[in-house]
Parts: structure tokens; C-alpha cells; sequence
């Protein structure tokens, strides 16, 4: 179980794949293992290191995590693990928290971030955005309970999955901005976003795409929370676009 050393305690990881490394970050609640079949996606042409969150799978679970200052907590892990396993920028894969995350990272390290990825992010924390983590918390199934549990250990995981709530409903309490640097990231950066998201409104993810110079929204309007899994080859396809345009991979023959 690779681990790398953090202000916030140790980040598990995973790695896959062969090549220029690229970093993916899972949403709240999953973790680096649910993410295995998505970063084989990349495998082929990177290195693949999927961290484990703060509080998520095997990494470090501070005292102050589910608090207003989460999204910060977990960009100040990140910046610090990319500054420790790498020495020149790397692209970065956000999904959701993961997304958000990956926000907070490049306000502290943009040095080490090549390019920005992201998946069902927002600017700030909003009511429905609540109303929806409520809802898919209620709705979770006995069988994805014990498949979470078997992720994050049978004690952790109640304890995160409230804590998670309790940090979105602290935050859009305060419709709090928790990506705090958009107008300072110069990094190229694609937006994906699902016109049926019920976490991110579309003026939120608007408003990461704006907040960013030269930033590229891809808009689905049929597509729900988090565009990566709704067409596998076509995300693929269009992230691959992305990063050959910006020179961090070979374009398609």
C-alpha cells in the first residue's frame, strides 16, 4: 500500500499503468480501489496514481476534517503529495470532491499541475447541492452500505458518510466558495458538466468555467452527475483531444 507523507497525515495511493504520470482523484465517499476500472482507462498511455482522499480509503483521517475547511484540507494533501512524488507538472483528474480538491491544490502548488481535468465541480455549496447528498444518502442500498464499508473499514465508514453531510450542509448553510482561486489558475482546464447534475446546479459549474481564463466547458445536457462514467470511449476520446492539444500527449494517429 504506497503511501506519501502530507501536512494532514499520509495519502494512500494506487498506481497503474506505464508512462508520464496523471492523477485522479475519486469523489466523496468512493475511493482510489472504485476507481480501478477508470484509471485503466489512462493506463495505457500514463502512469496512473489514484489517491485516496482525506478520511477516504487508506489515507489519514485528521480531527478537523468535516468542518467548513474540507475542500482546503484536501487541496493542501494534494498540493503536498504532488510536491512529493513529482518533480515537474503532471495533468490532473478530478471527479466531484475529487474535482474540488484539485481546485484547492493548484491555489498552492501550480507549479506541479500540467493541466485540469474536472467532473461535476462547483464554485459554491448550494441547497441543492445538499438536498442532493441527503437524497443519495437515504437512498443507498444495504448491499453499496457493505460495499463502502468494505472501502473505508465497517467503523470508519458511518462515520464518514455523516461527516460528508454534515460538511455539505455546514457549507451551503454559508453558500460557501470553495474554490478560492479561479481567477490566478493560468493551467489549461476542461470542465465536463451534466444539464441533470442534482449536486451542481448549471450556473455553478458556469461559474468555475468563467472564473477560469480559457477555461472549456463540455455541456451534456441529459447527463446527470459525473460525465466519466455516462460514455466511457467518448470521455476518453475527448479528454485525449484536450491533452494533445496542450502537448502532454501524442496526438491520435
Amino acid at each position: 500500500m504506497p503511501t506519501i507523507t502530507t501536512r494532514h497525515g499520509l495519502l494512500h495511493y494506487l498506481i497503474a499503468g506505464h508512462g508520464a504520470p496523471f492523477v485522479l482523484l475519486h469523489g466523496n465517499t468512493y475511493s482510489a480501489a472504485t476507481q480501478v476500472r477508470l484509471a485503466q482507462r489512462f493506463a495505457d498511455q500514463f502512469t496512473v496514481y489514484s489517491f485516496d482522499l482525506l478520511g477516504h480509503g487508506g489515507s489519514a483521517r485528521p480531527p478537523d476534517l468535516f468542518t467548513p475547511r474540507y475542500f482546503q484540507l484536501q487541496g493542501e494533501a494534494i498540493a503536498d503529495a504532488l510536491a512529493g512524488l513529482f518533480h515537474a507538472p503532471v495533468p490532473v483528474f478530478g471527479m466531484s470532491a475529487g474535482g474540488i480538491s484539485a481546485l484547492n491544490a493548484v491555489c498552492i502548488r501550480p507549479d506541479l499541475i500540467a493541466a485540469l481535468i474536472l467532473d461535476g465541480v462547483f464554485a459554491r455549496v448550494t441547497a441543492a447541492t445538499y438536498q442532493a447528498h441527503r437524497h443519495a444518502t437515504a437512498s443507498m442500498s444495504p448491499s453499496w452500505h457493505r460495499y463502502m464499508a468494505s472501502q473505508h473499514g465497517a467503523d470508519w465508514w458511518p462515520i464518514l458518510n455523516a461527516g460528508v453531510e454534515s460538511v455539505i450542509e455546514q457549507l451551503a448553510a454559508q453558500e460557501a466558495l470553495v474554490t478560492p482561486c479561479l481567477d490566478q489558475i493560468k493551467v489549461p482546464t476542461i470542465i465536463f458538466h451534466g444539464g441533470k447534475d442534482p449536486f451542481v446546479p448549471d450556473e455553478q459549474a458556469r461559474a468555475v468555467a468563467v472564473g477560469i481564463r480559457g477555461a472549456r466547458i463540455v455541456y451534456e445536457p441529459e447527463a446527470g452527475h459525473l460525465i466519466a462514467w455516462r460514455n466511457p470511449d467518448a470521455f476518453r476520446a475527448r479528454v485525449g483531444r484536450f491533452l494533445a492539444e496542450h502537448g502532454l500527449i501524442e496526438p491520435a494517429g
